[in-house]
């Protein structure tokens, strides 16, 4: 795609970011709550495991992200639920603001059938944006509230904007012309998706690739200032040094020290500066990484198990996103037991919200929690961690260079940038994203 049309399609994302003083008569649609579906059909594709009281407990010790819990126990049952319920889970939503596919345009107020890996990867970065927060505001309570605004479908009002910390966004579209705002849209919603999809060939109602939806997520972060201080990089198979290091670190132009102890293998050696390659280096950004991988052909080899299931063992790790194989479908995965991996299913169908109510909140918390062998996952998959300080990156940089001692790891770390022609590169394209096109 020539520059140009990039640009378009990005100023596009601009122009329905805000309803405006002037137009608020023209733009204002009636928000439609609809019925829930019962999402029947979409229950028995999948074999699910309850983990409430209300049923008895299947698995005993259970990774949740890095963390394992003895669920015989009944404190650590406790912990188990906390933890879980802090997980938001986003799915089907109907009647929302129509949104027209540009190829036949045809308009969709729902994305049944057609948006669970939108849906799926929204969920991971809703786990990535809960733990940017945590961080943040040193906080747990009410992050869910905090969080969901940034990825709803229908409009905000202004003043809603500041407690949700959505200052830098609004002050970007002041910043771009937009003077007289009223309501904006949010941010990382399904609509500036499928806008910013155009880029890729994607369009409303067709199903994105977890290869493409980083990027998005990245231009998405990057032309909005939607967490200034946030990197958004997406690598493939490989992740490279040189990269993270470019987009998350500023070099110090400066002939003093940092201090005397210099730690060796680009480790941090201070609270907000390091030296790499003998060079002083100052963290301006927190990252955000995801890494697509295909790790057999149609289901994962299972070669690769162990080095999956270590995946969780990364404190830095926020789970990933993938499908099932022989299906097109797609989950958020963050968790195992056994040789089970543990997911959340985005087919479920709510209708679209305009507030954030006590009923409303509750469609974002999940109740249940999906099992599925590792046999059964497709084998092209995209893996995300963050970074929030030097400390963090530190042990991500371990665990990277640690999976190049696994004999079959889900991916390789290089320290130098990695050198790829352009038919490699149009050979990963063609292999990931179009294969896994849930």
């Amino acid at each position: 795609m020539n520059k140009n049309k990039r640009e378009s399609i990005i100023q596009k994302c601009i122009d329905i970011s805000c309803i405006e003083k002037n137009s608020v008569n023209n733009n204002t649609l009636t928000v439609g709550w609809g019925k829930k579906i019962s999402n029947w059909k979409d229950n028995l594709l999948y074999n699910y495991v309850r983990f409430n009281s209300k049923f008895k407990m299947i698995p005993t010790k259970i990774h949740l992200y890095n963390k394992i819990f003895d669920t015989s126990v009944p404190q650590e049952k406790t912990k188990y639920d906390k933890k879980f319920s802090k997980i938001i889970s986003v799915t089907y939503r109907s009647n929302f603001k129509p949104q027209t596919n540009v190829k036949n345009n045809k308009k969709y107020t729902t994305d049944c059938g057609w948006g669970c890996m939108i849906r799926s990867s929204q969920m991971i970065l809703c786990r990535g944006l809960y733990k940017i927060f945590k961080y943040n505001l040193k906080q747990n309570d009410n992050l869910t509230r905090i969080i969901v605004p940034f990825i709803m479908e229908n409009s905000l009002k202004i003043n809603e904007t500041e407690y949700f910390g959505m200052t830098s966004y609004v002050n970007k579209l002041k910043f771009l012309g937009k003077k007289d705002i009223i309501e904006i849209d949010p941010p990382f919603s399904i609509h500036k998706i499928c806008i910013l999809g155009e880029i890729f060939g994607r369009t409303s109602g067709e199903w994105f690739s977890d290869y493409e939806l980083p990027k998005i997520y990245d231009i998405i972060n990057s032309t909005f200032d939607i967490i200034p201080n946030l990197s958004i990089i997406h690598f493939n198979s490989y992740v490279e040094f040189k990269t993270v290091l470019n987009r998350c670190f500023k070099e110090e132009i400066s002939s003093d020290k940092i201090n005397n102890n210099i730690i060796e293998n680009n480790n941090i050696n201070n609270e907000n500066k390091t030296i790499i390659n003998g060079k002083n280096y100052i963290m301006e950004k927190m990252g955000l990484i995801f890494i697509s991988v295909r790790l057999g052909i149609e289901e994962v080899n299972p070669d690769y198990f162990p080095s999956l299931k270590r995946l969780f063992d990364c404190k830095e790790n926020i789970g990933f996103i993938g499908g099932k194989k022989n299906s097109n479908s797609a989950s958020y995965f963050f968790g195992y037991y056994d040789n089970n991996l543990l997911f959340l299913d985005p087919h479920h169908n709510y209708p679209s919200i305009n507030n954030l109510d006590d009923n409303n909140i509750n469609t974002y918390i999940n109740k249940v929690v999906y099992q599925i062998n590792l046999n059964s996952l497709k084998a092209g998959f995209t893996i995300g961690f963050l970074f929030r300080n030097l400390k963090e990156f530190n042990e991500l940089l371990t665990y990277f260079r640690s999976l190049n001692d696994e004999k079959y790891p889900c991916f390789t770390f290089s320290e130098k940038e990695v050198q790829r022609n352009n038919k490699e590169i149009n050979d990963i394209i063609n292999n990931i994203s179009d294969k896994d096109d849930f």
